[in-house]
Order: C-alpha cells, then structure tokens, then sequence
C-alpha cells in the first residue's frame, strides 16, 4: 500500500469516528494520533486502517478502548481551582 492510500484510509477511519460518534480528532497531531491507533489495532490484529473501521463497525466496546488509547487521562484535580486554594490556604500554612 502506498503512503497516500494509507493516509486516505487514515482519514477516512477518523471521518467514520466522528460520523458514528461524534468525536474529531482535528485537532491531534497526525503522527501521534497513528501511532496510538495503530497500538490499538496491533491488539486486535487488524492490518490497515480499513480493516479497523469494520472491526470498529463489528465490535462497539472497541470504541472505548481507542479512546482510551488515544485521549489522554488528566484529572480534574489539577485543573480545578478550589482543590489548590485549600491547599494554599489549609495544607501549606499547617506544614510550615
């Protein structure tokens, strides 16, 4: 297969995930986006990004492992503000 055909079928594998589910990866670098996917397809021994979207098609808790595999987990935590301003206000002035 040629790179353009793989890059086609790439694509055409992420215009099924935001059809079927409505998420885009747009925004995600290709490069890591492949790589990531192509762990996922490796564990269900698919060959090319055709053979992925049917078994995505066959097998729906698939759909949860690649986001798995692809987002990346960041808890809430250090994003919230109100769980750093206890630990401004409470934690740090009882340890110093």
């Amino acid at each position: 297969m040629t790179e353009q055909a793989d890059d086609e079928q790439l694509e055409a594998l992420l215009d099924y995930v935001k059809e079927s589910r409505g998420f885009d990866f747009t925004g995600y670098k290709r490069s890591s986006l492949r790589r990531r996917i192509l762990k996922r397809m490796e564990s269900v021994h698919c060959e090319d990004f055709a053979s992925y979207r049917d078994y995505l098609r066959d097998h729906d808790g698939e759909f949860g492992e690649l986001f798995n595999t692809v987002l990346i987990n960041v808890t809430s935590f250090f994003r919230d503000g109100d769980p750093w301003s206890a630990v401004a206000d409470e934690v740090i002035p009882r340890i110093l």
